[in-house]
């Protein structure tokens, strides 16, 4: 299943303290529920895993993150990421282009572009739960990062090779936040189309 995201938000910080934590996949995998960046293989290069929980049991995908352009002359930064279910129940892929762009001297905006494909046990949601999840899970990382980047100095981030495992996303109550918000929009629609008619 192969989905088309874009979103933007902003951010009150000046550009480049913003595009110093952009750039740096070990500090915006902290923004990312569940994401962990385990090794650093090279400059461009970073294994990494992430911890999804669906139902009883938890599935874990492991696998690398590239950064295939990094643009900081114009602010943007391209990256792509894939990843194996460690039992072999699926596997995911992401390209990513994020790109910056100063506001009013000091607030900087974030848009990203991302190009996912789902193979197996989170496909069976369907692409419209996984659209809902993923704006729902937008908004927690964008969240994070805003929050982080507040935070941050001009402090490194640990790579976390030994660290404990980030806590799992958990796509059931996220799926269902999902649902609740398609139902009530479903309601609205339902309620304006009869809100003319007479009785």
């Amino acid at each position: 299943m192969a989905l088309r995201i874009e979103k933007t938000f902003q951010v009150d910080q000046p550009i480049g303290k913003v595009w110093s934590f952009l750039s740096d996949p070990t500090k915006v995998a902290n923004c990312v529920p569940g994401a962990q960046i385990t090794e650093k293989i090279d400059d461009k290069t970073y294994k990494g895993s992430i911890s999804v929980k669906v139902g009883p049991s938890v599935t874990d995908y492991k696998g690398e993150v590239h950064i295939l352009r990094l643009d900081a002359q114009n602010y943007e930064i391209e990256i792509q990421g894939k990843g194996q279910d460690v039992r072999g129940r699926g596997s995911a892929s992401m390209t990513m282009t994020g790109k910056l762009a100063t506001l009013d001297g000091r607030a900087t905006q974030v848009t990203s572009t991302s190009e996912v494909n789902v193979v197996g046990i989170l496909a069976q949601m369907g692409s419209r739960v996984i659209t809902e999840v993923s704006n729902i899970m937008f908004e927690k990382f964008s969240e994070n990062f805003q929050a982080l980047l507040q935070q941050s100095s001009d402090q490194p981030v640990a790579v976390a090779i030994d660290a404990k495992p980030a806590a799992p996303i958990e796509p059931g109550s996220i799926a269902w936040q999902a649902f609740r918000q398609m139902f009530a929009r479903w309601l609205q629609v339902l309620k304006n189309l009869f809100s003319g008619r007479s009785v």
